[in-house]
């Protein structure tokens, strides 16, 4: 199921399984493998790659009932972004660790302005 979701989006795109396989940066076989079925329980970080190469989550990969993140995000969510994501993602970075850095983000923003707020 997994597998015909990857490929139903994949051809949706226009998308070769070589170019989706360089964009989510893992291996053209190990694609080949989870669209075909031979293997049916890709890592949670492999998925994460392929989803955020397609526009779309990981939930919807998985269960046919949710709906795109293209279908609700766009257009916030660009090219550039989902590709951004991708390679954090690629490199180990996880939700949590998305969650903390908009957090402090969002704190720094807040006590600029009410540091400003006190001139």
């Amino acid at each position: 199921m997994i597998g015909d979701r990857i490929k139903e989006m994949r051809l949706q795109k226009r998308y070769s399984i070589t170019r989706l396989a360089e964009k989510a940066q893992i291996s053209k076989s190990y694609l080949s493998q989870i669209e075909k079925g031979s293997n049916s329980n890709p890592s949670l970080q492999m998925l994460h790659k392929i989803a955020a190469s397609l526009g779309t989550s990981v939930d919807y990969l998985i269960d046919e009932t949710n709906e795109r993140i293209e279908d609700k995000a766009a257009p916030y969510v660009t090219e550039e972004w989902i590709n951004l994501l991708s390679k954090a993602i690629g490199q180990g970075m996880t939700k949590e660790d998305f969650i903390e850095f908009y957090q402090y983000l969002s704190f720094k923003k807040n006590l600029q302005v009410w540091e400003n707020s006190k001139h």
